[in-house]
C-alpha cells in the first residue's frame, strides 16, 4: 500500500510540474511565480510537503527494495536448503524402504528358521521315539540274552554232570575191566594150579619120585608169586607216581585257583574303582545339572531384565519422541521459510526415526534370527546326540543279537555235545553191563574151579598124608609162600591205600576244578559287570560332556545377554544423556582481534578463540577440542584463508588423533593474491570423542573472520 501511495504522489508531482507556464524571461517568470504565490499560497506549501513526502517515500522505497532483495536471497537459500532437505528426505525414505524390504527378508528368514526349528523338533521327537523303541528292543534282547545265558549255564552244568557221570562210568568200566583181567589171571592161575595139582596127584599116586617134580612146580609157583610181588611193587610204584602226579596237578590247580581268585579280587577292585568313578561322574553330572539349572535361571533373569530394559528403552524413546515433538512445536514459531525448513527437518527426523526404528526392528529380527538359529543348532546338537545314542543303542542291539546268536549256537552245540555224551554214557553203561555179565560168568567159572580145586586139595591131602617128609619141605616152602603172601598182602594194602589216596586226590581235584569253574564264572561275571559299568561310565561321561557343552552354551548365552544388557544400558544412558544434553552447536574463528598469519613447520592444533556460538559449552577455545557429550551424528566444517603467504597451507580435521578430511591451497603469488580452502564431514561420535583442526604451513585471519571452525549435532543415535 505504501508503494502505491508513493507512486500516486509522484504522478501528481509530475503533472503539477508540467502544468507550470514556461518562459525564457526570468523576471516575467518570477513575477508570474510571485503572482501565483500571492494568488495561491497554499498550493506551493502543499507541493513542498508533497515533495518532502516523495523524498521520504523514495528512501523508504529503497529500504524496502533492499529488504525485498535480501528476502529473495533468503528465499533462494531456503529453496536450496529445501532442495537438499528434500533430497535427504528422499534418501531417508529410500533407506526406510530398503530397511523395510530387509526387515521383510529377515521376517521371511525368521519364519524359515522357525519352520526349520519345528522340523528339527519333530525329527528330534521321531528319533526320541525310535530311541525308545530301540531301548525297548534292547531290553527285550537283554532279557533274552539273560535267559540264553542262564540256559547255557544250566546246559554247562548238565554237561559237567554228564562228564562227571561219563568219567565215573569210564572209571567203573576200567575198574571192571581191571577186575575182569584180575579174575582172568586168577582163573588162569587156578587152572594152572588145578593142572599142577592134577599133575602132583598123578605123581603122588604113581611114585614118590615125582615129588621132586612137584617141588619144582612149587618152586615155579614161588617164582610166579615172586613175579606177582614184583608186579605189585611195580604197580605200587606206578600208583605212587600217579599220586605224585596228582599232587602236582592239585598244586597247579591250587595255583590256578589262587590266580583266578586274585584276578577276581583285582576285577572286584577295578569294579569298585569304576563304581567310585561312576559315582563321581554322577556327582559331577548332578553338579553340572545344578549349574545348568542356575545358568538357565540366570538366563531367565537376564531375559526378564532385558525385557525391563526394553520397556525402559521404549519409554525413553517415547520421551525422546515427545521431546522431539516439543522441539518441533517450538520450531513452529520461526519464519515461513524456516517453517518450511522445519517441516522438512521434521520429515527428515521422522524418516530417520523410522530408519532407526527399522534398524532396531532389524536388530531385533537379527537377534530373533540368531536365537532361532541357536535353537536350531541346539536342536541339531540334541538331534545328533540322540542319533549317536540311537547308533550306540543299535550297536548294542546288534552286539546283543550277535551274542544271542552265539549263545544260541553254543546252546545248540552244548545240546549236541550233551546228546553225544548221553550216547557215550549209554554205550559205556552197555559196555559196563556186558563186562558185569562177563565178570559174573568168570566168577561162576572161578567158583567151579575153586570147587574142583577143593576136591583136588582133599585128594592132595590124602596124598600128602603119605608123604610127611615132603610135607615138611612143603611147610617150609609154604612158610616161604606165607611170607611172600604177607608181603603180597602188605603190598595190596599199600596199593589199596594208594588207590584210596588217588581217589581222594581225584575228588579234591574235582572239587578244585569245580572251584576253578566257579571262580572263572565269577571272574566272567565281574568282567561283564566291569564292562557294563565301563559302558555306564562312558555314557555318564558323554552325558557329562553334553551337560558341559550345554553349560558352556548357557554361560555364553548369559555373557551374550549381559553384553546386550550392557549395550542397552549404554544406549539408554546415551539416550538419557541426549535428552539431557538437548541441542549442541558451536562456531568460532581463529583470532579474537587483529590480523595476521598463524605459521607452523609441522602439524599444529589450531585454537579458534573467537567464539560465535557454543551451545552446551562443549567446544573449548583454550585447547581447540570439541568433546562429544552424547553418542550421535555430528556435522563439522572448517575454512582456511591463504593471504600474504610464501608457504602452502594444509588443514586437517582430526578425530581422536586420527585424520578424517583435509583442505589445502598453495602459497600466494602476484596473480593469486589470496584464496580459501574448506571442507566438511558428517561423523558418528561416541561419548567423549574429541574433534579438532590441525594446520601445516600458514593460515590467515583478520577482522573479517576468514578462518573458522563450526559443528553441531544432527541427531543422537
Amino acid at each position: 500500500m505504501k508503494t502505491c501511495s508513493v507512486f500516486l504522489l509522484v504522478l501528481i508531482f509530475c503533472h503539477l510540474c508540467r502544468a507550470q507556464p514556461q518562459s525564457s524571461d526570468d523576471d516575467t517568470a518570477q513575477t508570474q511565480r510571485a503572482a501565483t504565490e500571492a494568488a495561491e499560497p497554499d498550493v506551493w506549501v502543499e507541493l513542498r510537503n508533497l515533495r518532502d513526502m516523495v523524498v521520504e517515500q523514495k528512501v523508504e522505497l529503497r529500504y524496502l527494495t533492499a529488504r525485498v532483495t535480501a528476502a529473495e536471497s533468503t528465499v533462494e537459500v531456503l529453496e536450496i536448503k529445501n532442495t537438499a532437505m528434500e533430497a535427504r528426505m528422499t534418501a531417508a525414505e529410500s533407506l526406510a524402504e530398503e530397511l523395510q524390504l530387509e526387515n521383510d527378508a529377515m521376517e521371511a528368514r525368521m519364519t524359515a528358521a522357525e519352520s526349520v526349528a519345528e522340523e528339527l523338533q519333530m525329527e528330534n521327537d521321531v528319533q526320541a521315539a525310535d530311541l525308545l523303541v530301540a531301548q525297548q528292543k534292547l531290553s527285550t534282547l537283554q532279557q533274552q540274552l539273560t535267559v540264553g545265558e542262564n540256559n547255557v549255564a544250566e546246559l554247562e552244568k548238565q554237561q559237567e554232570a554228564m562228564e562227571a557221570r561219563m568219567t565215573a562210568a569210564e572209571r567203573v568200566a576200567e575198574e571192571l575191566q581191571l577186575e575182569n583181567d584180575v579174575q582172568a589171571t586168577d582163573l588162569a592161575v587156578a587152572q594152572q594150579k588145578l593142572s599142577t595139582l592134577q599133575q602132583r596127584l598123578t605123581v603122588g599116586e604113581n611114585n614118590v619120585a615125582e615129588l621132586e617134580k612137584q617141588q619144582e612146580v612149587q618152586a615155579a609157583d614161588l617164582a610166579v608169586a615172586q613175579q606177582k610181588l614184583s608186579t605189585l611193587q611195580q604197580q605200587l610204584t606206578v600208583g605212587e607216581n600217579n599220586v605224585a602226579e596228582l599232587e602236582k596237578q592239585q598244586e597247579a590247580m591250587e595255583a590256578r585257583m589262587t590266580a583266578a581268585e586274585s584276578v577276581a579280587e583285582e576285577l572286584q577292585l577295578e569294579n569298585d574303582v569304576q563304581a567310585a568313578d561312576l559315582l563321581v561322574a554322577q556327582q559331577k553330572l548332578s553338579t553340572l545339572q545344578q549349574r545348568l539349572t542356575v545358568g538357565e535361571n540366570n538366563v531367565a533373569e537376564l531375559e526378564k531384565q532385558q525385557e525391563v530394559m526394553e520397556a525402559r528403552m521404549t519409554a525413553a524413546e517415547s520421551v525422546a519422541e515427545e521431546l522431539q515433538m516439543e522441539n518441533d512445536v517450538q520450531a513452529a514459531d520461526l519464519l515461513v521459510a524456516q517453517q518450511k525448513l522445519s517441516t522438512l527437518q521434521q520429515r527428515l527426523t521422522v524418516g530417520e526415526n523410522n530408519v532407526a526404528e527399522l534398524e532396531k526392528q532389524q536388530e531385533a529380527m537379527e537377534a530373533r534370527m540368531t536365537a532361532a538359529e541357536r535353537v536350531a543348532e541346539e536342536l541339531q546338537l540334541e538331534n545328533d546326540v540322540q542319533a549317536t545314542d540311537l547308533a550306540v543303542a543299535q550297536q548294542k542291539l546288534s552286539t546283543l543279537q550277535q551274542r544271542l546268536t552265539v549263545g544260541e549256537n553254543n546252546v545248540a552245540e552244548l545240546e549236541k555235545q550233551q546228546e553225544a555224551m548221553e550216547a557215550r554214557m549209554t554205550a559205556a553203561e552197555r559196555v559196563a553191563e556186558e563186562l558185569q555179565l562177563e565178570n559174573d560168568v568168570q566168577a561162576a567159572d572161578l567158583a567151579v574151579a575153586q570147587q574142583k580145586l577143593s576136591t583136588l586139595q582133599q585128594q592132595l591131602t590124602v596124598g600128602e598124608n603119605n608123604v610127611a617128609e615132603l610135607e615138611k619141605q612143603q611147610e617150609v616152602q609154604a612158610a616161604d609162600l606165607l611170607v611172600a603172601q604177607q608181603k603180597l598182602s602188605t603190598l595190596q594194602q599199600r596199593l589199596t591205600v594208594g588207590e584210596n589216596n588217588v581217589a581222594e586226590l581225584e575228588k579234591q581235584q574235582e572239587a578244585m576244578e569245580a572251584r576253578m569253574t566257579a571262580a572263572e564264572s565269577v571272574a566272567e561275571e565281574l568282567q561283564l559287570e566291569n564292562d557294563v559299568q565301563a559302558a555306564d561310565l562312558l555314557v555318564a561321561q558323554q552325558k557329562l560332556s553334553t551337560l558341559q557343552q550345554r553349560l558352556t552354551v548357557g554361560e555364553n548365552n548369559v555373557a551374550e545377554l549381559e553384553k546386550q544388557q550392557e549395550g542397552q544400558d549404554a544406549a539408554l544412558q546415551e539416550l538419557q544423556n541426549s535428552n539431557k544434553v538437548g541441542k549442541v552447536a558451536f562456531s568460532a574463528s581463529l583470532l579474537t582481534s587483529g590480523e595476521g598469519n598463524t605459521a607452523s613447520s609441522e602439524y599444529l592444533r589450531l585454537t579458534f578463540k573467537n567464539v560465535f556460538t557454543n551451545i552446551g559449552n562443549h567446544y573449548n577455545p583454550n585447547t581447540g577440542y570439541f568433546t562429544a557429550p552424547v553418542r550421535g551424528v555430528y556435522f563439522f566444517r572448517f575454512t582456511g584463508h591463504v593471504a600474504h603467504s610464501d608457504h602452502n597451507m594444509i588443514m586437517t580435521l582430526v578425530k581422536n588423533g586420527r585424520l578424517m578430511v583435509t583442505a589445502a591451497d598453495r602459497y600466494t603469488t602476484s596473480t593469486d593474491l589470496e584464496d580459501n580452502a574448506s571442507n566438511g564431514v558428517v561423523l558418528q561420535l561416541e561419548v567423549g570423542d574429541t574433534v579438532s583442526v590441525e594446520m601445516y604451513g600458514k593460515v590467515w585471519d583478520d577482522q573479517h573472520r576468514r578462518t573458522t571452525f563450526s559443528g553441531f549435532l544432527l541427531f543422537p543415535s
